[in-house]
C-alpha cells in the first residue's frame, strides 16, 4: 500500500516539473528528430547520448491508462538522467526536456501478457544551441592523465628514444591498461619485441613506460599515436596519442649486379654491371670489389672502385670475363665498404648469380650415345622384325669385331704384321 502511495507522489512531482520545464523550452530550437523503437533493456546512441529502456509498467492482460516507459539516459559530458514517458491520460507526460539539450517523446508504449517483450517508440531531439552545452570530457580524461614524448632527429646509428606517461586520476584500481605502438616496418624496438604492453594502475598511481627503436635505413617516418585502451564495467574505453615524425639521417648504400646472360658456351663472353648507389641524405666513402668465378678470365674493364658518394649519387661500373670452365658456376657477390664522416660504417654485398658454361663438344657426344645406345639395347626389338640381310645370331656371335684404338691404330696394326709374319715363318719351319 504504502509503495504505491510513494509511487504516485514520485510521478507526481515529476510531471509538475515535466510541465514547469515545458513551459520554459518554448524559445529552443531543436533539430531533425528520429524515432528508435527500443524493446526492454536496449541501448541506442543518439548524438553522444546514450538512451536506456531500463524498466516498463507491470504487463496486464490489456493496456490501462497507467502505462509508462522508465528511461536511463547517460551522455558523453558525464551527465546522466532518468525520466518516466506515458502516450495515454495517466497524468504521466508522454515528453522530457533535458538541461534544454535532449527532447525526448514516448511515440508507442506497448505492454501485455500476449507479447515476448514490452517496448516503446520514442523520437528523440537535440537542440540546436550549443552555448548552453559544457565542454566535451571523455572517460578517459576524466580519469587519466597521459603524456607522450619522443626523439624527433636521430641518426642511423643512434636510438630514438620514446616515452608514456599515465597517471590514474580516481579512487578506482584498474588491472588491464592496454598501451599498444604501432611502428613502420623500418622501424624496429631495441631489444626486437612486440611495441604493445599491458600494465596495472593503482588509486592515483602514476606509470611511465619507456623504450627505444632503431631505423633500419635512413628517412622519415610517420608514427601513428600511442592507443591506450581499459576496459571498465564491461565496456572498452579508448584513447590515441599524438601522432609523431621521426627523421632518421645517414647514408645507405645499395649496390646490385646484373649479367649479360645466364647461359654462355665454353669459352664465350659475359658482362658484368655493376650499380651502386647511395639512397640516404649524407655522403659516404666506398669501396667496391669483385670477385671473377671459378674458370673465368678478365678480358677488359674493372672489377672495383672507389669513390665518395654523395646522397642520392651512383656510379656503375662494367668488365666482359671468358669463361674457359664447363659446368654450373658460382658468381660471387659484389662487397661495396663505405664509411662516412661521422665514421658510421657497414659492408653490404649483392646477390650471387649460377652461370651455366656448356661445352658444345659434350653435348654432341651425349647425343650420339643416347641414339645408338637405344638401339642397340632395346629389350623390345622382335627377332621376327629382323631382315634377311641380317647376320644370324649364331653366325654374329662367332664374327670377329675389329677393335677401333684410336691414334694407336697404326701401333697395332704393325703389330698384328708382325705376328702375323712370326706365326707363318714358325708354321714353314715346322
Amino acid at each position: 500500500m504504502w509503495q504505491r502511495i510513494f509511487l504516485f507522489i514520485g510521478l507526481t512531482v515529476l510531471f509538475m516539473s515535466f510541465c514547469i520545464v515545458a513551459g520554459a523550452q518554448s524559445d529552443i530550437e531543436w533539430l531533425d528528430a528520429e524515432e528508435y523503437t527500443l524493446y526492454w533493456g536496449d541501448e541506442i546512441n543518439h548524438s553522444g547520448y546514450l538512451i536506456t529502456a531500463s524498466d516498463f509498467s507491470p504487463a496486464k492482460a490489456f493496456d490501462t491508462e497507467n502505462d509508462y516507459v522508465m528511461l536511463s539516459i547517460e551522455s558523453v559530458y558525464g551527465d546522466s538522467w532518468g525520466a518516466i514517458l506515458a502516450n495515454n491520460t495517466g497524468g504521466i507526460s508522454n515528453n522530457t526536456v533535458l538541461d534544454d539539450r535532449l527532447n525526448i517523446t514516448a511515440v508507442e508504449i506497448i505492454t501485455g501478457n500476449d507479447i515476448p517483450s514490452p517496448y516503446t517508440t520514442i523520437s528523440v531531439m537535440i537542440s540546436n544551441s550549443t552555448g548552453s552545452l559544457p565542454e566535451i570530457v571523455s572517460w578517459m580524461d576524466a580519469n587519466f592523465e597521459f603524456a607522450d614524448s619522443n626523439s624527433a632527429e636521430v641518426y642511423i646509428d643512434e636510438r630514438a628514444y620514446f616515452s608514456v606517461e599515465m597517471k590514474n586520476l580516481g579512487s578506482d584500481p584498474y588491472d588491464s591498461v592496454s598501451v599498444i605502438r604501432e611502428l613502420p616496418t623500418e622501424l624496429v624496438l631495441d631489444p626486437d619485441s612486440d611495441p604493445a604492453w599491458n600494465v596495472s594502475l593503482d588509486p592515483y598511481e602514476k606509470k611511465k613506460l619507456e623504450f627505444s627503436i632503431k631505423a633500419l635505413r635512413p628517412g622519415t617516418y610517420d608514427i601513428t599515436g600511442t592507443l591506450i585502451s581499459v576496459e571498465h564495467n564491461g565496456r572498452i574505453h579508448s584513447t590515441m596519442l599524438n601522432n609523431s615524425t621521426l627523421e632518421v639521417h645517414g647514408p645507405y648504400i645499395n649496390v646490385s649486379k646484373s649479367l649479360s646472360n645466364r647461359t654462355v658456351d665454353l669459352n664465350g663472353y659475359v658482362n658484368v654491371t655493376i650499380d651502386i648507389v647511395n639512397e640516404g641524405d649524407r655522403a659516404a666513402h666506398v669501396t667496391v670489389s669483385d670477385q671473377l668465378p671459378v674458370g673465368a678470365v678478365l678480358l677488359e674493364g674493372n672489377t672495383g672502385i672507389s669513390r665518395v658518394l654523395q646522397a642520392e649519387d651512383s656510379i656503375s661500373l662494367s668488365y666482359s670475363m671468358r669463361m674457359d670452365r664447363a659446368g654450373d658456376v658460382v658468381v660471387p657477390s659484389v662487397q661495396a665498404k663505405f664509411v662516412d664522416s661521422k665514421e658510421y660504417e657497414g659492408t653490404v654485398h649483392s646477390k650471387k648469380f649460377l652461370l651455366q658454361v656448356r661445352d658444345p663438344n659434350e653435348e654432341i657426344t651425349d647425343m650420339y650415345e643416347e641414339e645408338y645406345s637405344d638401339d642397340l639395347y632395346d629389350e623390345t626389338s622382335d627377332v621376327s622384325d629382323v631382315s634377311d640381310d641380317t647376320v644370324p645370331v649364331e653366325e654374329a656371335a662367332t664374327t670377329e669385331v675389329e677393335e677401333d684404338h684410336g691414334r694407336l691404330q697404326f701401333l697395332y696394326d704393325i703389330l698384328n704384321s708382325i705376328t702375323e709374319f712370326l706365326s707363318n715363318t714358325k708354321d714353314k719351319i715346322l
